[in-house]
């Protein structure tokens, strides 16, 4: 479970700031960007003088981004670097030090407010799917599913990349006992792509003579 907040830097004075800034949480310090891990973390702050030189940033929050995944990360700058900062770069907000009262504070928890409610929708492409509302948009408007259409596309969002075949979503979504055939499962897909039109074609792919997978959100146009 992730519980404490990650930070990246060789300032042990700021260290000591972040700590009176934010003082309850449970700290993890990194002193280089190899060291970098997602484990108990539940967000990651970033110092950027931790970085050689400004034309470095981009590529090391890239390979943090690799290595982190989707935990928030804050970045820390200095008033110098307000003009090169650039939204391409991989971090979620950033702040500037020296840190006003409370502020520190304050943007770890809205960073951590938004991840929680992201983690109750399941977007990709032009759809999101809402899983406690059990609801569905495409293109902001909203889809009718039954439940077993919504059980099937929400597994198979969930496990992007992964083939599942035909008796494996039988098995998930209808139970092993249940006795029926495994065109049960093509049938539903197909009133699925009826009801998503070419965004279906774009996220879900048929895996001939296996099954069915969602593909990666980086292979989406």
């Amino acid at each position: 479970m992730n519980t404490a907040i990650g930070i990246l830097t060789g300032n042990n004075e700021l260290i000591d700031d972040i700590r009176a800034g934010y003082p309850d949480a449970g700290i993890i310090t990194f002193k280089t960007v190899a060291s970098v891990s997602r484990e108990n973390c539940s967000c990651i702050i970033i110092d950027s003088e931790i970085f050689d030189a400004p034309d470095e940033i981009q590529f090391s929050l890239s390979r943090i981004r690799k290595k982190i995944q989707e935990l928030p990360v804050l970045l820390i700058i200095r008033v110098n670097m307000l003009e090169m900062i650039d939204a391409d770069w991989f971090f979620d907000d950033f702040i500037l030090y020296p840190f006003r009262k409370g502020e520190l504070a304050t943007r770890v928890k809205c960073l951590l407010w938004n991840r929680e409610e992201d983690e109750d929708v399941l977007a990709i492409g032009h759809l999101r799917v809402n899983l406690n509302e059990y609801t569905v948009h495409l293109n902001n408007q909203k889809i009718e599913l039954t439940y077993k259409e919504f059980e099937l596309l929400r597994l198979l969002l969930q496990n992007r990349g992964v083939v599942f075949s035909r008796k494996d979503l039988l098995n998930r979504i209808w139970g092993i006992e249940y006795i029926g055939g495994t065109r049960t499962v093509d049938v539903h897909i197909r009133r699925l792509r009826g009801k998503l039109g070419d965004e279906f074609n774009s996220i879900i792919e048929t895996v001939r003579n296996v099954g069915y997978r969602c593909i990666e959100q980086s292979k989406i146009t």
